[in-house]
């Protein structure tokens, strides 16, 4: 059976005005995990990336720690199918058509007024759930913003390309963000699409899932696992 890691980008910075770059704690997340790995020995034999900037760069923190180590770490390939699903957009669009949605207005109208980072980071993370209830249910269509069918087949499609074209046997790294991830699990559990995504909204920033592939099969090995983060502290969601 081969090995596929899945690394979730370390914290980002959000509720900023570019909320795709890794705050100054998503980068530590990311380089300890590279240290970890080169502590261990790890060695795989290909590692994909997702080509959004805190994607990329949680490959790269990891990469320049192992390099330094002088651990073998092979280079990048940017897969487009790993990118995230355009949250912000999904939430802005959504909103105003949602006005009178007993899910979705009562936490609109807390967002609205949360103060402080942490209480308006966890009332946008409820408004976005809420969201995303209704874009998997197949109740918003909205012109700018993928539908939940296109992104499985996306996602499910990099999937294939990255253990398809590998034999049996290989270790594989790719690091990517909550909602592909959702998309595996749900091909490993088969689970609902909202239970894969409840599941996936507790991943923790740069935490690592593995899943087991060979001969037509794909299992959930290990979930959000922070071995290289001991210190709960050191813990984010967000």
């Amino acid at each position: 059976m081969g090995q596929l890691f899945i690394v979730r980008h370390g914290q980002a910075s959000l509720l900023t005005s570019d909320y795709d770059r890794l705050s100054e704690h998503g980068r530590v997340q990311a380089r300890r995990l590279g240290e970890h790995w080169a502590r261990r020995g790890m060695a795989v034999d290909a590692v994909f990336s997702g080509p959004a900037k805190r994607q990329r760069d949680t490959a790269a923190l990891v990469a320049e720690a192992m390099h330094e180590a002088s651990a073998p770490w092979p280079s990048v390939e940017i897969l487009p199918e790993l990118d995230e699903h355009d949250a912000f957009t999904m939430v802005a669009k959504a909103v105003p058509r949602l006005q009178d949605d007993p899910l979705v207005a009562p936490l609109a109208r807390v967002v609205a007024v949360a103060q402080g980072r942490e209480e308006r980071s966890r009332a946008f993370q409820q408004l976005f759930e809420a969201v995303m209830v209704r874009w998997l249910g197949g109740e918003l269509e909205l012109d700018e913003v993928e539908r939940w069918p296109e992104f499985r087949e996306r996602v499910e499609r990099g999937l294939r390309t990255m253990i398809e074209a590998r034999a049996s046997g290989r270790r594989l790294v790719a690091f990517t963000s909550v909602g592909p991830t959702a998309v595996m699990l749900r091909s490993a559990l088969q689970t609902s699409d909202r239970r894969s995504f409840e599941t996936a909204w507790r991943q923790r920033n740069a935490s690592i899932s593995t899943f087991a592939f060979g001969k037509g099969r794909f299992t959930l090995d290990a979930y959000n696992t922070l071995p290289h983060l001991p210190d709960p502290n050191d813990w984010t969601f967000r």
